[in-house]
């Protein structure tokens, strides 16, 4: 009988040293998962590619297929550092224009940072780096919605290579707004009612 309770106390010491040695890694795990709300994302607006990320510098450096990797993780740096957004989105010269392949510029032929959507005000939370190579003015195929994650839920803006039009419904439809340059709190009309999104100049 004596030997049946040591060893039903061992196994149930053991019991709880595995459990103990499982319960960090498991709050590790909680820990780690990226928290959708600020999440910093990626669409390419061509083919409707969407990845995202923890940081903005990972964000920025997938946005640019790894042509710049050393951006600043606050985005209030970011859209302050000119030589960057020029990194980003061309030269203010080039603006608008779909990038020609035979151009000189490094962006030539690339997809370009076209505008930047935020979740909260001034350019905080989650946020959407919206990339293409038609330049602005172009009716990109993806752009007629939001998606699920992001449908009702912009409150800033910034431009890249265009401005950026919100609309309160997919497909274009109800109201509609268009921000140029960096553009902390989209107002109380359109603050979380973006639904669908086009570019301009």
């Amino acid at each position: 009988m004596k030997t049946a309770r040591t060893l039903a106390a061992l196994g149930l010491g053991t019991l709880a040293t595995v459990a103990a040695l499982a319960s960090p890694a498991v709050a590790q795990d909680t820990k780690a998962a990226p928290d959708k709300a600020n999440q910093q994302c990626v669409v390419n607006t061509d083919n409707g590619d969407r990845a995202c990320f923890a940081t903005h510098r990972e964000a920025i450096a997938y946005a640019t297929k790894g042509r710049v990797t050393d951006a600043p993780n606050d985005a209030r740096a970011a859209l302050k550092d000119e030589k960057l957004q020029e990194r980003l989105s061309g030269p203010r010269s080039q603006h608008g224009i779909k990038p020609a392949k035979n151009a000189k510029s490094a962006l030539a032929a690339e997809s370009r940072v076209l505008a930047t959507v935020y979740r909260d005000k001034d350019f905080g939370g989650g946020s959407v780096y919206f990339t293409g190579s038609q330049g602005c003015s172009f009716r990109y195929p993806w752009s007629a919605t939001m998606g699920d994650d992001w449908n009702d839920a912009v409150s800033s803006t910034a431009s890249g290579q265009c401005d950026i039009t919100l609309y309160q419904h997919a497909d274009y439809r109800g109201f509609s707004q268009t921000f140029r340059g960096n553009v902390p709190y989209v107002g109380d009309a359109m603050n979380d009612q973006a639904s669908s999104y086009s570019f301009d100049r």
